[in-house]
């Protein structure tokens, strides 16, 4: 009995183990319930910025308008490269301005109606970008690291509800801090990314949690 419990507590201690030296999601993702044929074609909402972000006057610095474009145009990329047919946000952007809308004003419903309406979109996605922060240095040499956070969700268009959101939240950590979770990034964490690489990758991340299109 004695060595059965050893064995037992071997294992519990295992596993432990697992789950502390596993790497951290790259994403939160929530999947809801998808109907078919919603993904085939997207719409991108023009992503906004939240009003905490400001314009930094260090050398380099990303304004958040350029931030949000940069985010939504890897986002778009990622989808395209799942094989899903996406109307970019500068399409979706010009169609709200012939009307005397603006992006940041409209509701999902309203998103939705014209980009169905418009180009024949089964569904959209909206977004936001929370924290776009600049690498300080070099690759090899980084005083600062990179830091990106962001959120973007999929509605369908007809009916209009949210099937899917994915939230991206990252400081590039280096190698001596968790070599397996800094072991996750592009390169396998031997070189300080941009912030653009690292938007990029958690855009792929993303991207990468959504059913095949069907």
């Amino acid at each position: 009995m004695r060595a059965r419990g050893l064995v037992a507590v071997a294992a519990v201690l295992a596993l432990a183990g697992c789950s502390v030296i596993r790497p951290a999601p790259v994403v939160q993702n929530q999947t809801l319930k998808i109907p078919q044929g919603s993904l085939k074609r997207i719409a991108v909402l023009p992503f906004s910025h939240r009003d905490t972000m400001r314009p930094s006057a260090e050398a380099g610095a990303t304004s958040p308008e350029i931030a949000a474009e940069l985010v939504a145009r890897f986002i778009t990329e990622s989808m395209g490269k799942r094989g899903i047919d996406v109307i970019p946000a500068s399409d979706l952007s010009t169609a709200l301005n012939a009307q005397g809308l603006k992006p940041m004003d409209i509701n999902p419903r309203t998103a939705a109606d014209l980009a169905a309406a418009k180009f024949g979109a089964t569904a959209i996605m909206i977004g936001q970008v929370s924290r776009y922060r600049e690498r300080q240095g070099e690759r090899f040499g980084s005083t600062g690291a990179a830091s990106v956070a962001f959120t973007a969700s999929i509605y369908t268009t007809d009916p209009v509800q949210r099937i899917w959101t994915s939230k991206f939240d990252e400081t590039q950590r280096a190698l001596s801090e968790h070599i397996v979770n800094a072991r996750r990034y592009p390169g396998g964490g031997l070189r300080w990314l941009t912030a653009a690489e690292l938007a990029q990758w958690g855009a792929d991340s993303a991207i990468a949690t959504l059913p095949p299109v069907r």
